[in-house]
């Protein structure tokens, strides 16, 4: 039956060492998806992001800027004989349905509210793919190291893998890959704004789409979180099994120095 590692030898120090850093990662990642979920309770909940304390739809005027991006988008087109819709065409007129994005309206959201999210939302997500990538990146070379040292959780290790790789399945951005339905834990502004606006403002919404709004920005963080959680006992009770109960290192003493008698040791056994 295989022994666990000293806890001050080199493999005891490494192991120690991944489950630090994978433990501030996975702190990382929850402060990221708790974050998100604040985010979207104080859109979702409260009136203080928007103007006047109440939420409102409104489109923007158009600025030169818009009107040399059109003016650029028609030459690119007409040099590449693309087709233009003629003025009538619903096709030609843009999209007024989808708040956040430029043709369309737009949410009276604060200035600095919106500054805050276009800015804060992007950092979890990078964060939160970051840490998540990294945790099963750690977790690997852990199931490594307990593998080389020939000391036991090797099967709690590979629970714990399973589980950061299906955690890093559901963070990774699939949204953002083409024309994939599956969405990410983490969610982008835009989006947001697109499925939170119609509620908000007090637009006719029929239950489902309120149910996909609660499934998407409540629920399913909540899976995730509940991921997380199962991943990181996974792992600690295979660590815990690889190095052993801290008292070990009393008993078997540090590698190098003199073992200290067993109590009793002296007596001579009649």
């Amino acid at each position: 039956m295989p022994s666990p590692v000293n806890p001050y030898s080199d493999y005891g120090v490494a192991l120690r060492t991944l489950g630090s850093a994978r433990s501030w990662l996975a702190l990382l990642l929850f402060v990221c998806i708790t974050a998100q979920f604040v985010g979207f309770s104080l859109m979702w909940w409260t009136h203080h992001p928007y103007k006047a304390g109440q939420a409102k739809f409104y489109v923007p005027e158009r600025t030169r800027f818009d009107d040399l991006a059109e003016t650029l988008r028609r030459m690119i087109g007409n040099n590449n004989n693309s087709t233009q819709p003629a003025p009538n065409d619903p096709a030609a007129t843009p999209d007024v349905f989808f708040p956040g994005t430029r043709e369309g309206r737009k949410l009276n959201i604060r200035e600095q509210w919106e500054t805050t999210y276009a800015m804060a939302v992007p950092l979890t997500q990078m964060l939160g793919l970051l840490a998540a990538g990294s945790m099963a990146i750690l977790v690997f070379i852990s199931l490594l190291v307990i593998l080389i040292a020939q000391a036991p959780g090797v099967a709690q290790t590979i629970r714990a893998l399973k589980w950061t790789v299906l955690l890093l399945f559901i963070v990774i951005p699939w949204q953002y890959l083409g024309n994939i339905p599956f969405r990410s834990v983490l969610y982008g502004y835009d989006e947001m704004l697109r499925m939170v606006g119609p509620h908000v403002v007090g637009e006719k919404t029929y239950p489902y789409q309120t149910l996909l709004t609660y499934l998407r920005f409540v629920i399913w963080p909540v899976i995730s979180l509940i991921i997380l959680l199962t991943a990181s006992e996974k792992f600690r009770s295979g660590l815990m099994l690889a190095i052993g109960h801290p008292l070990q290192s009393m008993i078997q003493g540090r590698p190098g120095g003199a073992q200290r008698p067993m109590p009793g040791a002296d007596k001579k056994i009649l």
